[in-house]
């Protein structure tokens, strides 16, 4: 594959996610002015619930259609018929489900929304294999305007909910619509109506690996969601939406960084698993340009939590601010974490990343056993989050170690400069956070203050992510010179 495709994929993939989540952290802000912190909370349990399953399906067995070197028409209508039994069944399950679970959280409220939030399930199972097929071709400029603009509509539509003072099914019309419209839009672009014909042969050649991938994305999805549903039931509304709403800061950038390099390298890997050198290659690039851009945003993140929340929200959001200096911290191991997962599902090796998803999940879900029990407060189980989470790096660096030769030592060394200039950055930020300043100036001067020391440190450090992105543009502007 051409090297200017893959960095073309990877800028229309950050694009998107970057533009899509910037519009709909604006929605989420303006959301959040206008309703309360317990509706927040109240939402996130039904959406929990909800995504859990939305999750699975879209990261289970339709990655077998982009792994696999050849897929035919035969197989994706296999896949597509896989998929649809099993959205169809979680789909009636919730619908007798619901109840139970809004008596279990004391909100009977809940059984109308959840039920009706239920419906995304059958949209995400049909765009799940339109999404395959076109990760495959590499089509990601198309992909970008179908979720930049399902974001548009759903985020207006929420907000004049919102303010027509429906709310909570504001947040939940809101949500819905999203995954609706993405689904309507990249059908309206793909073009693809499922046919071929249902093939046993598929299902066996494709379904293993699938149903592995399956197995191992309800592992992971489920500990995502277990905090929050723990959260929910032993503290209150307002408390879940504090912390979720400190998650929905550090996490909406980290992990959808985390998605746009996961989704353009996964077909990459997937291309280059019998080039053992070429494979490694790729994911130190990877590490090396993801830290370089992740770290010093998280730790920034973390550094400016206080006057970013007194500037967006109100000040019935303040208990936010420990929540997202902590978790911000601790989403900045993603590119780590994330190129050792990408790497194991491109080699193909199934069976080892489902066992490595149980380990991680069991040392994790342990650490927040102890935050709970031990502590039984929320800022507690923050800090446990941010162990576990790089405590993650080692564990799934065990399996590229022994296939690769390429541990965590290696991956620390070929990050440390990111991390030490981003430290670096953290403490200046926040002794400029020191300074008497109105909040609406002293924000803007710690981001300017926090970019200078960052590329200078890296400057001095002759950090080669920082030379090879300089670089890259001099040529940008060089081909635009001379055309």
């Amino acid at each position: 594959m051409e090297k200017s495709k893959v960095i073309r994929s990877l800028i229309y993939k950050f694009t998107e996610r970057f533009a899509a989540k910037v519009i709909g952290f604006v929605i989420q802000i303006l959301l959040a002015r206008l309703l309360a912190p317990e509706l927040f909370g109240q939402v996130v349990l039904l959406q929990t619930v909800i995504d859990f399953f939305v999750l699975v399906i879209e990261n289970g067995v339709n990655t077998s259609l982009i792994q696999s070197p050849k897929v035919s028409e035969r197989d994706y209508f296999t896949v597509f018929v896989i998929t649809l039994a099993l959205t169809g069944t979680t789909f009636l399950m919730m619908q007798a489900a619901a109840p139970l679970l809004a008596d279990f959280y004391r909100s009977p409220g809940l059984t109308a929304p959840m039920r009706f939030y239920a419906l995304s399930l059958l949209f995400s199972g049909f765009n799940s294999i339109q999404t395959a097929r076109m990760q495959r071709e590499m089509r990601f400029r198309e992909m970008m305007f179908c979720n930049l603009s399902a974001t548009v509509l759903a985020g207006t539509l929420g907000v004049v909910l919102a303010s027509s003072g429906a709310g909570i099914w504001a947040l939940v019309g809101y949500s819905f619509a999203y995954i609706v419209f993405v689904c309507v839009f990249t059908f309206l672009v793909q073009r693809w109506v499922p046919h071929g014909g249902f093939s046993k042969e598929s299902a066996r050649r494709l379904g293993g690996y699938g149903l592995r991938m399956m197995a191992a994305s309800a592992v992971e999805n489920l500990y995502i969601s277990l905090r929050p549903l723990i959260i929910g039931k032993y503290f209150s509304a307002a408390e879940l939406g504090h912390y979720k709403q400190g998650q929905q800061f550090s996490h909406t950038i980290s992990i959808n960084m985390d998605a746009a390099i996961r989704q353009v390298m996964f077909p990459v890997l997937s291309r280059a698993h019998d080039e053992k050198e070429k494979f490694i290659d790729i994911m130190r690039r990877m590490n090396k340009l993801g830290s370089f851009v992740i770290f010093p945003v998280m730790f920034g993140l973390s550094a400016v939590a206080k006057p970013l929340v007194l500037l967006l929200l109100k000040k019935q959001w303040l208990p936010t601010v420990p929540l997202l200096a902590i978790l911000s911290i601790a989403e900045a191991q993603i590119p780590l974490t994330s190129a050792n997962t990408v790497a194991l599902k491109s080699l193909g090796r199934s069976d080892l990343y489902a066992k490595q998803e149980v380990l991680r999940r069991v040392l994790m879900v342990a650490v927040l056993a102890v935050s709970i029990v031990g502590f039984r407060s929320l800022t507690a189980i923050a800090i446990g989050y941010a162990i576990s989470a790089w405590l993650d790096v080692i564990v799934t660096s065990l399996p590229i170690k022994k296939l690769l030769g390429y541990g965590a030592l290696d991956q620390f060394r070929d990050v440390w400069k990111n991390g030490a200039s981003a430290a670096v950055m953290f403490a200046a930020v926040r002794a400029v956070g020191l300074l008497p300043l109105p909040t609406a100036l002293l924000l803007p001067v710690q981001v300017v203050c926090g970019a200078a020391v960052y590329v200078a440190l890296n400057l001095i450090l002759k950090n080669d992510s920082l030379l090879y992105i300089l670089s890259m543009l001099r040529q940008r502007r060089a081909a635009k010179d001379n055309p």
